[in-house]
């Protein structure tokens, strides 16, 4: 009798109940270690975002060279975005030049505005400590060859100031000299370092 009181007791479900009362629940993660376990799934999404942007870029960049796209199927990223930079760079100089065929005087803002940059520029190095010697002169001799080349830029067809010879006289006629009519200058062409050179002879971009 004994034993069965003994084995219906160790069946009994309150005799389980300390067991299930001493569990604890788990513990909620901390900020940390949540950003620690999502970091992989976020760090998949990113390269997801890039892949895709780059697949667009891709596509847009060939359209805008007229390029073939089978030809160009295995495109590296780097070659997509260079391809990228130097496009937007022959836009940027398209404007420019646009700019300046239709407002000369933006020539004058453009050296106005490398100006102030170059003086910004050797402000800044000469209040900068830990900046090489040798770098420090290369980087304003650079400067200073650009803002040289920046000021004896003029429109094509156009000689430069100290070497342009003398117009000539204005044809007479009965009513005394007629001036021919004004005409507007040619557009400024920029070169590849960001300057704009002279397109002599030709009176197009």
């Amino acid at each position: 009798m004994p034993a069965d009181i003994m084995e219906k007791n160790s069946s009994s479900p309150v005799a389980a109940t300390p067991a299930s009362v001493n569990t604890t629940p788990d513990k909620p993660k901390t900020a940390s270690e949540h950003r620690k376990s999502s970091k992989p799934i976020m760090e998949k999404r990113r390269r997801a975002r890039i892949n895709e942007s780059l697949s667009q870029l891709k596509t847009l960049i060939l359209d805008a060279l007229k390029k073939d796209s089978s030809r160009h199927s295995k495109l590296e990223k780097a070659d997509i975005l260079e391809m990228t930079v130097k496009h937007l760079r022959n836009l940027q100089r398209a404007q420019m030049t646009a700019a300046l065929s239709t407002d000369p005087s933006v020539l004058g803002k453009y050296r106005a505005g490398f100006s102030e940059c170059m003086n910004e520029v050797t402000r800044f190095l000469s209040t900068c400590e830990g900046v090489n010697t040798e770098v420090r002169t290369r980087l304003l001799g650079h400067l200073a060859n650009c803002m040289t080349q920046i000021n004896a830029m003029t429109y094509p067809g156009q000689a430069h100031p100290a070497l342009q010879a003398p117009p000539p006289p204005p044809p007479s006629g009965p009513g005394g000299p007629q001036h021919a009519p004004f005409a507007p200058p040619p557009p400024l062409v920029p070169i590849p370092g960001g300057a704009v050179a002279e397109l002599r002879g030709s009176g197009h971009c």
